[in-house]
């Protein structure tokens, strides 16, 4: 009888822990804005997003605590977060009695079926659940219209059609999958497209003869309780910037990594391994065979990301993080690296000092209801008794952030603020290429680059549940090497990654010496659901360059965005 009793107990354990879903949200997701706005707010309690993306059972967990504490909400808040409680109901309920499924539908007829695709429910190509494992699939459409002008754009136009799918689900409620997979189909002006920083990321805009581009992410997590363990391709954004992450932001393409995470009490802590892509150049060759044939191979530097942080929180008071991240190339995955239980300063001592490392400090408190001041410090490669100098290794980078929510008394609004300054030479490493701070040509953590700074301005409108309205506007300096009309480098101040301190340059820097670049960008973006899971998105940017380098823009855009 005690065992029996033992057993149904047990199969109840499993049974609640089930509809606890492990797969995550992606990062680029609403729902964390959201959350940050509530978590400073004082509504919330416990959100921390320096590393995103998150679980869906975490968020969920987070919005029934928003849930409980509603009296606090706005009427325009309250309606956004019904409409989040809908999307994570499964997440926290275990039910999908509500959601629409048109595969597999109740409704009597084919037509029935596809009229409730147009209803407020949440709404899924298939959804299914048992209490072994939950299977959601989405189809996802998207248009997109823009229009620009400018020194060199004159009159540009670009149009494309994007389609896709989504499956995602959780097995045994511990083991989560997450696939996503998207093909676009563009007419008019590539150049045009390549100005959009997601779009430009596809490697299939540049292939001349194809006038598509493609993205996909897929992973698996298995989720422990106070640990987890992810394998896959996504998006992570690391860093405690709006704008831009100065570890890893959305400015290079998405990457393969293994990530594991612990969350005790106050105690967080997050490693990585990636696999990056690093320079290229071809490999030309005549097969013996064949000598009247010459084939050329592209070839591409392997390289690999391996980082750590542990954060510490102290509610209500003060949040810390510290974390070391590495880039080492030239070789074959280091198992010294993909140890999450050791100094990786003394790991690269160890492995003949030919890596390029970074010590990062962040830090955010909440002194203010209503106000979070939050801060990142970077080092790359610290030499203590040159530190905060004019020499040229003194290589660091700082960001402060400040959100201020409903600012002045002004209701359902968001305003941020960020400064963000990176001496020469940052991200850049002298005893390899293949070791600066890029994946596939792009930097990995703040776009700007070195010898650079810029203020990022945003605010958020909540108008409505279903209307959102964006603001942003960077003001950005830039410090340029300078070349002849030859391309030949005349002198190297430290704004280029790719180009290292030499021995031939002096001892000491100068920060935003050389041509110097100003870039000034305004946005406005408006976000409108008429319908759940379909959207409107209408945008205008301005962009413009000093001294202009037929680099000025104007461009106006409409995006409608289906999932189903």
């Amino acid at each position: 009888m005690r065992r029996t009793l033992f057993l149904l107990v047990m199969l109840c354990v499993g049974l609640a822990r089930v509809f606890s879903q492990a797969e995550n949200v992606p990062a680029g997701h609403p729902v964390y804005d959201f959350l940050k706005r509530l978590e400073v707010r004082g509504v919330i309690a416990g959100y921390d997003d320096v590393v995103l993306p998150l679980s869906r059972g975490a968020c969920a967990r987070l919005l029934s605590a928003a849930d409980s504490n509603r009296t606090s909400l706005s009427q325009a808040e309250s309606g956004r977060l019904d409409d989040f409680l809908s999307e994570f109901a499964y997440d926290r309920t275990g039910s999908i009695a509500g959601f629409h499924s048109l595969i597999g539908s109740d409704a009597p007829t084919f037509g029935a079926a596809l009229e409730r695709s147009f209803s407020d429910r949440e709404k899924y190509l298939h959804a299914y659940s048992d209490s072994t494992a939950s299977f959601f699939a989405n189809m996802l459409l998207e248009g997109n219209v823009r229009r620009a002008g400018g020194d060199v754009l004159t009159g540009s136009r670009a149009e494309y059609v994007q389609a896709g799918g989504r499956i995602r689900g959780t097995l045994l409620g511990k083991l989560g999958y997450f696939a996503q997979l998207t093909n676009a189909q563009f007419w008019g002006s590539r150049e045009l497209l390549a100005r959009d920083r997601a779009i430009n990321q596809s490697l299939a805009l540049y292939t001349g003869d194809s006038q598509n581009f493609d993205f996909s992410e897929g992973h698996v997590r298995y989720d422990a309780g106070i640990a987890s363990l992810q394998i896959g391709r996504g998006r992570l954004h690391w860093g405690t910037g709006v704008d831009q992450q100065m570890v890893v932001s959305d400015n290079s393409p998405v990457f393969d990594f293994i990530r594991a995470d612990v969350s005790y009490r106050a105690i967080r802590y997050t490693f990585v391994h990636g696999w990056l892509l690093g320079s290229r150049g071809s490999l030309t060759f005549r097969y013996s065979f064949d000598t009247t044939s010459t084939f050329s191979e592209p070839t591409v530097a392997d390289k690999y990301f391996a980082a750590h942080r542990l954060g510490l929180s102290f509610p209500g008071v003060l949040d810390f993080g510290f974390q070391e991240v590495y880039i080492y190339s030239n070789r074959s995955v280091d198992l010294a690296y993909l140890n999450p239980f050791v100094l990786l300063e003394s790991v690269q001592r160890g492995r003949g000092e030919r890596d390029n490392g970074y010590w990062v400090f962040d830090a955010s408190t909440k002194f203010i209801r209503g106000f979070e001041l939050r801060g990142t410090l970077l080092f790359d490669d610290i030499h203590i008794p040159g530190i905060f100098t004019d020499r040229w290794y003194d290589k660091h980078a700082l960001q402060l952030t400040g959100l201020w929510m409903d600012p002045l008394g002004l209701p359902n609004t968001s305003l941020m603020a960020e400064y963000t300054r990176v001496e020469p030479f940052v991200f850049g490493h002298e005893r390899s290429r293949d070791n600066a701070y890029t994946h596939n040509g792009s930097l990995l953590g703040a776009w700007i680059g070195p010898n650079a700074d810029s203020w990022f301005f945003r605010l958020d409108w909540l108008a409505r549940r279903n209307l959102t309205i964006i603001g942003r506007v960077l003001l950005g300096r830039k410090g340029m090497n300078v070349y002849d009309q030859a391309g030949r480098l005349l002198r190297n101040v430290g704004g280029d990654e790719n180009v290292p301190h030499r021995v031939s340059d002096p001892e000491t820097k100068r920060f935003l010496d050389g041509t110097l670049e100003k870039r000034q960008r305004f946005e406005v973006t408006l976000i409108y659901e008429p319908v759940n899971q379909c959207w409107i998105d209408v945008g205008v940017l301005r962009e413009v360059v000093i001294p202009a380098a037929g680099e000025n823009l104007t461009q106006g855009s409409l995006r409608l965005r289906i999932e189903f």
